[in-house]
């Protein structure tokens, strides 16, 4: 077989395939803006599941977006019906990886650490799990191992819909918030990924917020995380709660216009590094799940972790406060 920066260098088609999380998904768009500046006369694909929609939507870094469950046969459709040159696996699902190889697309990179990575003609030598670099890295060094090339590591910053954003301004009105106005969105939910500081806790703290530093706070979260939302509420009753009011890109605009993002680790953390807002983080230290791992890739981002272990309940609420002053004397 050629080399695989050979075979880049003449690819009229790449596939990026991720299929899986909101923040995954942000933290794998560096890759595909790395890809299209390395190779800007090829098709930048990125195949995707629909709830991701809204994040992708006039994505500068991609030209075409194939979501899977649109294709009733799935990614086998999307090969049959595609013809990629070369094909990046940065988060590889053993049936994803089967169908590439079975469509014999040409070049196939993925990681050398799974049992099935056979399937892979380019592998690439990263133990993920041991944290030696942020997920976002990780992705870009598939490229960087593939092309033979340094690439940037950047996130992408997400389209803001301005008439939403005016339906946000509007919302945010009606509730109290007058345009301009300095909030902070608290955001006690997660994505069930890692450990997570008790909803409790973000309430306690948004109240020392609301009241000693006189910021307007916004609870944010999916209809499924409503009761961890209602928490906050309930000990800081001062607070916006707009859980499971905001669709995906109503999510991005709401983000867009705050002064501060809280969170466990999460997708909407991500997005909000990726918009440019200031972000804290609390996460556990185990390495594949630690903020060196998994932390806001931005250098407005602060992160907070037990001071031993993953016992999130050692983070006191006083020190996240006091990366919260941080924050706010940088703005």
């Amino acid at each position: 077989m050629r080399n695989s920066s050979e075979i880049l260098q003449k690819v009229r088609k790449i596939a990026i395939v991720r299929t899986d999380r909101l923040g995954d998904m942000v933290l794998t768009l560096p890759m595909c803006n790395a890809l299209k500046e390395l190779y800007p006369e090829a098709c930048i694909s990125l195949v995707a599941r629909s709830y991701a929609r809204d994040l992708l939507l006039n994505c500068t870094a991609i030209d075409e977006v194939l979501f899977i469950d649109d294709y009733s046969g799935g990614i086998k459709d999307i090969f049959r019906q595609n013809s990629f040159d070369a094909v990046f696996f940065p988060r590889p699902r053993f049936n994803e990886c089967l169908a590439a190889f079975m469509k014999r697309i040409p070049l196939r990179i993925g990681t050398a650490y799974r049992w099935y990575s056979l399937l892979f003609n380019h592998k690439v030598h990263d133990h993920r799990k041991n944290a030696n670099f942020h997920e976002a890295e990780y992705n870009t060094r598939l490229v960087e191992s593939a092309s033979g090339m340094k690439c940037e590591t950047k996130l992408v910053k997400p389209y803001v819909d301005f008439e939403i954003r005016k339906n946000i301004i509007d919302k945010l009105k009606s509730s109290g918030i007058v345009e301009n106005e300095p909030f902070i969105i608290v955001h006690p939910g997660s994505g069930g990924s890692a450990y997570d500081w008790k909803a409790d806790n973000f309430g306690i703290l948004a109240k020392k917020i609301y009241e000693e530093l006189h910021y307007k706070i916004v609870i944010t979260g999916s209809e499924a995380e409503k009761d961890s939302c209602t928490a906050v509420k309930k000990i800081c009753p001062g607070a916006v709660d707009l859980c499971g009011q905001t669709g995906l890109r109503e999510m991005i605009s709401l983000i867009s216009l705050s002064k501060l993002f809280i969170s466990n680790s999460t997708g909407p953390l991500h997005i909000a590094a990726a918009l440019d807002i200031p972000v804290i983080g609390l996460y556990p230290n185990t390495p594949h799940l630690s903020s060196k791992r998994w932390g806001p890739y931005s250098a407005k981002g602060l992160t907070v972790s037990p001071t031993d272990g993953d016992d999130m309940n050692l983070i006191s609420i006083n020190r996240v406060y006091y990366c919260v002053v941080q924050q706010l004397n940088r703005i």
